[in-house]
């Protein structure tokens, strides 16, 4: 763990960040998040001035990283019972197989043992240095922001999840590392507005980046532990319970990241986390209802927000599960941001992240940066990296951002 001062983070202490991901186990501040993010939930169509929710270019995806056609989401016969009798921990060929995504659904998958099982870190994501430095596009970067950071401690959020953080939940996925946990957000469809099935996420809670492919298993729990009560051992045994899970477990049926992510991202923090998001549509184990409908809520997503050094007031929400916490509880963390750059030679091509001094560590990747404008509640960004003790970054969600959130809501245009 790096040596970083508590009382902040300069540019003389710059680093490499991990990312935020671990195995299983604005203007003001709103005073009822819950109410202000169902209300943006049933305004999507009334976008503030000079917002940009993508709602009013629904019809039209400008690309971004698509799923390539036929790749089967739901196997059938002699390939499903493979698939569940363990055919799904097969990644002997994955490399070779980047490209493809299949997640069928394979009842009752996430049963206690395997939500609890998992250690506390993944091989080949690496602790923070102070003088580690990375390479990217032939050149050596450090992150680092623009001025000072002050730690500050992550606070529980209030219970029930269910009313002060409807659209949060927890991600469950597996990788060749085990099973593995993430956070993430219900957010708007542009194409069913008051029916979406859309996550917003980390394209590293998706897809393992240069070298890898696609994760399996991948399905999303809102308002996990709702009421708070349980620690992670508990809440793993509980997992079906109203408590535990109380709107259900929803699969993803598709998945969408950036091409940056796929053909750049590592878990050590490179430029490609700068384009590390992901958008997943879901579906209910059983019923028809959307999740939106089911949860009551769900946040626009503002493209080309703020600038770090002009927000005042950010938040960010997670379930973060490294020690000191355990996974089962949601936490954020509020604060001015600042821009959090590539250092000494910083090219101008790749955008600064948010950066915010907070406590958040493995297991809250993915979850929601959001800020509250003019009465609404709009999700900014999602959590990236962190030195797992003083800081998180996210991206800054531009056009590239935008057309993955696209390409996954025209994906499934004509039905949901």
């Amino acid at each position: 763990m790096p040596l970083i001062r508590r009382r902040g983070i300069t540019a003389a202490a710059a680093v490499i960040a991990a990312v935020l991901v671990t195995t299983t186990a604005c203007d003001s501040k709103s005073k009822d998040e819950g109410k202000a993010s169902a209300s943006s939930s049933a305004q999507t169509e009334q976008n503030d001035p000079g917002v940009d929710t993508g709602q009013d270019k629904g019809g039209i995806s400008l690309g971004g990283y698509k799923l390539p056609d036929g790749i089967p989401t739901d196997l059938t016969g002699q390939a499903m019972q493979k698939w569940k009798d363990g055919g799904w921990e097969d990644f002997s060929d994955w490399k070779s197989k980047a490209e493809e995504f299949a997640n069928p659904y394979i009842k009752d998958f996430w049963t206690p043992e395997r939500v609890a099982e998992a250690k506390s870190s993944i091989p080949g994501i690496t602790e923070a240095s102070s003088t580690s430095t990375n390479s990217g596009g032939g050149k050596t970067y450090m992150w680092a922001p623009d001025g000072t950071v002050k730690r500050k401690a992550a606070t529980k959020v209030k219970t029930t999840y269910h009313r002060y953080a409807p659209p949060v939940g927890k991600i469950f996925f597996s990788t060749p590392q085990g099973n593995m946990v993430c956070s993430g957000a219900v957010v708007t469809d542009p194409a069913h507005p008051g029916k979406s099935n859309l996550v917003w996420t980390a394209g590293h809670c998706v897809h393992a980046g240069k070298g890898g492919g696609w994760y399996r298993n991948i399905a999303f729990v809102p308002s996990f532990d709702n009421t708070g009560r349980y620690n992670m051992q508990q809440a793993s045994q509980n997992i079906r319970s109203t408590s535990v899970s109380p709107y259900g477990i929803w699969w993803a049926n598709w998945a969408t990241t950036s091409q940056n992510w796929i053909k750049g991202g590592a878990h050590q923090g490179t430029v490609a986390s700068t384009y590390d998001y992901a958008v997943l549509h879901v579906k209910p184990e059983k019923g028809h209802k959307s999740l939106q409908e089911t949860v009551g809520s769900a946040l626009p997503v503002w493209f080309n927000a703020p600038a770090a050094n002009k927000v005042k007031n950010m938040a960010v929400r997670g379930y973060p599960a490294e020690s000191p916490y355990d996974g089962s509880k949601m936490y954020d963390c509020r604060g001015a941001t600042k821009r959090s750059v590539l250092g000494y030679s910083y090219p101008s091509k790749y955008p600064a992240m948010y950066m915010l001094g907070c406590t958040l560590n493995g297991g809250a990747s993915g979850g929601p940066w959001y800020m509250v404008h003019n009465g609404r509640v709009y999700l900014v960004s999602d959590s990236s990296l962190s030195d797992r003790r003083s800081y998180v970054t996210g991206p800054r969600l531009g056009a590239n951002a935008k057309q993955v959130y696209l390409a996954t809501s025209n994906k499934f245009k004509k039905s949901n």
